[in-house]
């Protein structure tokens, strides 16, 4: 669904995200601060996702779980459902967050394999006009390959803190995504069923 250059830079985001690399972090500054926040996710993956003898499907299992935690699923997916999550009914938008969260770990789950030590580094982060929302920049490091800028986009609710988009080299994960999923419902007839069905398809 996505333009082949940008699912690259995703599909290299979330693998580092979910990967092995030498980071530290201090727990104590996890719940106040939304940088160290981000640079935490990757430091807690690391024991569960590069455990060898644990199986492929054990490791996509704990992927699910870790995305989970992190990613603010339902918000997330109330935003890229648009304008039809307000014509959508209760359990419409149930069965979307289902569909929707099952094929983001389904699409990226797959592609472990293809790590190939990005190294992620903080730069700085900051408060959006909403004082719960942070903007957390850093830049993601590839050998003899240029360097990507990946913003994120943090959420804190109920103290702790959670991920509502990915922003890779100025273009929004979530919006990208958005503007996917309204036009395949627009192309037909505006059914919110047909959508999940081909999420369902997906996963």
């Amino acid at each position: 669904m996505f333009p082949k250059k940008f699912l690259v830079l995703v599909f290299l985001v979330f693998l580092f995200l979910f990967s092995p690399k030498n980071l530290t972090f201090n727990n104590s500054y996890a719940t106040s601060d939304p940088g160290a926040y981000v640079m935490e996710i990757t430091k807690n993956a690391i024991d569960t996702l590069t455990n060898e003898s644990v199986d492929i499907e054990k490791k996509k299992s704990q992927f699910g779980e870790l995305f989970d935690k992190n990613f603010d699923v339902p918000s997330i997916s109330r935003f890229v459902l648009g304008k039809y999550w307000k014509q959508a009914s209760l359990d419409q938008k149930k069965e979307f967050i289902k569909a929707f969260r099952n094929y983001v770990v389904k699409t990226y789950s797959s592609r472990f394999s293809d790590y190939a030590g990005e190294q992620l580094k903080l730069v700085d982060f900051e408060n959006e006009k909403n004082p719960k929302i942070f903007l957390v920049h850093t830049i993601l490091e590839r050998q003899d390959a240029p360097l990507i800028k990946v913003d994120w986009r943090i959420g804190k609710k109920k103290d702790k803190f959670v991920i509502l988009d990915i922003i890779i080299e100025g273009i929004s994960l979530a919006v990208t995504q958005r503007s996917e999923f309204v036009s395949v419902i627009d192309q037909n007839g505006g059914s919110v069923d047909k959508l999940i069905s081909l999420l369902k398809e997906k996963s």
